[in-house]
């Protein structure tokens, strides 16, 4: 940039605020469109691999696992730390495995959210600097 065209290091100030300012509305936009494709699996759910044992051959069969009871059991109400998503490729582990990649991608813009917040507060603060007398 040239010297004449150079920005007061208020203007700059201003310019950076406005950018991150953006790019926080920018992100909270993504966590919005993401919550909009469907439901997100809670934060303490994975999905578990195990083996079954039948009468001619073990199958492989997945689970939504938590690490405290969170599923409605079928039968009695209770709740459970499983849920049974079936083989491989079933809708119900589909479903499983999209609501943990939504949720993976909101954990990442939230700690890229909160990195934008400490800048803000940052350069808020030094702003502050320009505005004693």
């Amino acid at each position: 940039m040239p010297e004449s065209q150079k920005l007061s290091p208020q203007d700059d100030l201003t310019k950076r605020i406005d950018a991150v300012a953006k790019t926080k509305a920018r992100l909270e936009q993504e966590i919005h469109s993401i919550l909009a494709q469907g439901k997100v699996a809670p934060a303490s759910c994975w999905i578990v691999r195990y083996q079954a044992k039948g009468r001619t051959d073990n199958y492989w069969y997945y689970k939504l696992q938590a690490s405290s009871p969170i599923f409605p059991t079928k039968t009695d109400g209770k709740l459970s730390r499983y849920q049974h998503l079936g083989k491989a490729g079933s809708q119900a582990y589909i479903d499983a495995l999209e609501q943990i990649t939504r949720r993976a991608k909101i954990e990442a813009l939230d700690r890229s959210i909160e990195s934008l917040n400490l800048g803000l507060k940052d350069l808020i603060e030094e702003n502050s600097k320009y505005r004693q007398p």
